[in-house]
Formats: C-alpha cells, structure tokens, sequence
C-alpha cells in the first residue's frame, strides 16, 4: 500500500520496526523458557532411568535367589538373553543353553555385556529383545557386568576353602562351594566402583583412590544421553572397556578434568545379595 506515492512501512497500525522489536523480544521469551524445559525433561529421563536400573537390581537379586546364582550378561548377538560358553575353559562357543560351570561369553572374550532382559523377564524391551533406558534409542541398551570371580588355590585365602571359578554365574562351583566367608574375605576383589578416574588406561584400570565399592557382585550401566560412545573423557571409557573398574559422580561437562559424563551406575551389595540367598535358601 502506498501514501502519497511512499511505500508503507505500517502493517495494520504497527510500523515493521515495532514489529520486529516484538518478534526479537519473543525469540527471548522462547529461548528462556526452552533451555529449563530441556534441562527439566533430561532430569526426567535421569530419574526415570535410576528408578529403572533399581528394579532391574530387584530383578537379579530374585534371580540369584531363586537359581542360586547370577545371569551371564547377554552380548549384542544373543538377543537379550544370557550368553554362555559350551566348555569351562579353552576356546569359547557360544550358546544360550545354560551351562552348569558358569563361564559366561563376555567373561571369556573380555566384553562388555548387555542385560539378559529376556532371560530375566524384564519388559519392556526394543525388537532385539534388549532392555532400554529412559532415552528409549538403540544405542541406550543397558549394559550389566558381573564379577568373574575365582579360587585358584584352596585355602589361598585362609577363608576359601576349595578351588572354584566362575563363582557369582556357576550352579556348581558356585556361591555356596565357594562359602560366604570366602567371598566376603578383604583379599578377594570383585566388581570396583571408583567416584575418580581410576590409575590405568581403560581396559587395563589397577586401583582408583577411595572407592566408593570394592566388593560388588554386578554392575548395571545407562550410557545417558549421549550414547552410544559416550563423551571424549576418560572417566565413560572406563564405563564400556573390558576391566573390573567402573566409574560412578555426578555429571560433567565436555571441558571437565575427565571430560563430559552423564553415565548412571549401580551397583548390588554383596551382603544384601547374601541375605536374599539365605532367606531362600540357596546358601549358606
């Protein structure tokens, strides 16, 4: 529209610089209220995660109590379900037919593990049979690790009263061959979860200063937000890499010491998975 041979700058009594002004303000306004809302939904999706990663400990210490030992963790190709070697020791064919002595997959071929959702009967889980956190992708599959616990030498400590291997996933030289004693001594270490970076690169981690545990008989790991690699820090790798240390503190960011982590950890209390055992009758 044109006044007096001008082209008009007005739209409907707002002139285009008001209007603009407007929409600047707006972008503000939306920009304000969107970055909480992210950050209220990731806190969400965090918390819905833990509450998830408890019931899942709930799950396997049912477990424990009613087969007198822990699952195997599954691997990527055996559909959610426990992966076990053929043969005790030597080279390791895989099946999902449990297998009395308790060599797991991901033990002998030093992997990390998913959970055995399917063998646990956990729901729901995505179209390959894997449980999944709250950020509900495929690279978010819960990953689960259990001590691979042995007694090489009888009386080696005092408290292990006979050789056993695999003990935390055997149905015969297991928990109860072994002996509660035994498994509770100090010399014997399982599962490690350090609240610092560990000393050693991931894959080969020997120690980590005050651990928040030492003695853990599983781990239950979400990847969080940015699976499935996870950041650039040291502390995520150690979360995926084939040792018995693990890293649980609370988030940081990419520019961190250790780098970016958001991983969610727990882990189950020996003595709590003793208890469930005894009161069903699975040990001593």
């Amino acid at each position: 529209m044109k006044r007096n041979g001008t082209a008009s700058t007005e739209i409907a009594g707002f002139s285009l610089v008001e209007i603009a002004v407007v929409l600047v303000i707006l972008s503000v306004l939306i920009a304000i209220v969107a970055v909480p809302l992210a950050t209220q939904i990731e806190q969400r999706r965090a918390e819905e995660t833990l509450r998830q990663l408890e019931g899942i400990k709930e799950a396997l210490m049912g477990f424990a109590s009613s087969k007198g030992r822990l699952p195997c963790p599954a691997t990527a190709t055996s559909d959610g379900q426990e992966y076990f070697c053929t043969t005790a020791s030597g080279g390791c064919t895989a099946t999902k037919i449990e297998m009395a002595h308790g060599r797991c997959v991901a033990h002998a071929n030093s992997l990390p593990g998913f959970l055995p959702a399917v063998t646990l009967g956990i729901s729901p889980v995505d179209p390959n049979g894997f449980a999944i956190d709250a950020w509900g992708l495929s690279q978010n599959r819960i990953r689960y690790a259990v001590a691979n616990t042995a007694i090489a030498v009888a009386g080696t400590p005092p408290a292990c009263p006979v050789v056993a291997s695999n003990i935390f996933t055997s149905s015969t030289t297991g928990m109860r061959t072994a002996t509660m004693s035994c498994l509770a001594d100090n010399a014997i270490t399982l599962l490690t979860i350090c609240g610092v970076t560990p000393t050693g690169a991931a894959g080969a981690a020997t120690a980590c200063s005050a651990p928040l545990a030492t003695k853990a008989p599983f781990v239950l790991i979400s990847l969080g937000k940015n699976a499935p690699v996870g950041g650039t820090g040291t502390d995520e790798a150690h979360n995926v890499d084939a040792d018995a240390y693990f890293v649980s503190h609370t988030p940081t960011l990419a520019g961190s010491a250790s780098g970016e982590f958001d991983d969610i950890v727990t882990w189950g209390s020996l003595n709590t998975l003793f208890a469930r055992m005894v009161q069903a009758g699975k040990l001593p």
